[in-house]
């Protein structure tokens, strides 16, 4: 009975860790494609922050109306998550994804990657 217990606990607290990922995940890119770049940024371990907010902040400057052209294509991908995997690397994650980008019609398999810190789950890359 108690090894029983035991399974039972092991597995909720799985299914607790990819809830958890999960969340961040969709946080992430949910903020990320509507280039609400300084939440997406909250999401993040510092490290990947900073790049992320660096990357943003070198851009080029485009017109107003390629900016809002820009941001109504961003705003029209879809991503859909297809697998989070919180056992393969101790204290790391990844989230396969599904991403459809505006106006095209076959779907880009993306990653992210999700480290434990400070208790947290954070994402620590993005490819």
């Amino acid at each position: 009975m108690l090894a029983f217990a035991a399974i039972i606990s092991l597995f909720a607290s799985c299914e607790n860790r990819e809830e958890k990922v999960t969340t961040v995940a969709d946080g992430f890119l949910r903020s990320y494609y509507l280039m609400e770049y300084e939440d997406a940024a909250t999401y993040c371990t510092d490290e990947f922050a900073e790049i992320l907010l660096q990357a943003v902040a070198a851009k080029p400057e485009l017109s107003d109306f390629l900016e809002e052209l820009l941001a109504a294509a961003t705003k029209a991908t879809t991503y859909t998550i297809l697998d989070v995997d919180t056992e393969s690397v101790e204290g790391e994650a990844t989230v396969l994804f599904e991403l459809l980008p505006y106006k095209v019609e076959v779907p880009i398999e993306r990653r992210l990657i999700l480290t434990k810190s400070d208790g947290e789950w954070k994402v620590s890359d993005f490819k």
